[in-house]
């Protein structure tokens, strides 16, 4: 599942969404505190998980029990140096492998055209 927020005073909207789960849909919002990308909000950097489970307190995250993610990837979208949202990536199956160094420069390249295509927009 892809997603592209756009959070503000604490909520958390889907601007647009790739998912084959159907579980999500473009313009849903939320609480930024029932999210996985509140900490890349919080921290404005890329976090990347390959096991939620293994993390301590994620697999006890309010959205797990909704939706058992097991593999996240996320960064900010920077606005005029402020977090404007988030990109990220996400599955519910297990991921053998680590992220590498190229797939975090691919989620923090892509969120850097969103956030020309936002700007250039404003």
């Amino acid at each position: 599942m892809g997603i592209v927020s756009h959070i503000e005073r604490d909520r958390y909207e889907i601007v647009a969404i790739s998912s084959s789960t159907g579980v999500f849909v473009a313009g849903e919002d939320f609480p930024l505190k029932d999210t996985y990308c509140r900490d890349v909000y919080e921290q404005g950097k890329t976090i990347a998980l390959t096991e939620m489970e293994g993390v301590s307190g994620l697999q006890r995250h309010p959205l797990y029990d909704t939706l058992p993610l097991e593999v996240y990837i996320g960064t900010p979208i920077l606005v005029a140096n402020k977090v404007w949202g988030t990109i990220n990536f996400s599955c519910m199956k297990l991921r053998k492998n680590a992220f590498t160094n190229e797939d975090i420069d691919f989620i923090e390249s892509a969120a850097k055209e969103v956030s020309k295509e936002i700007d250039s927009g404003s």
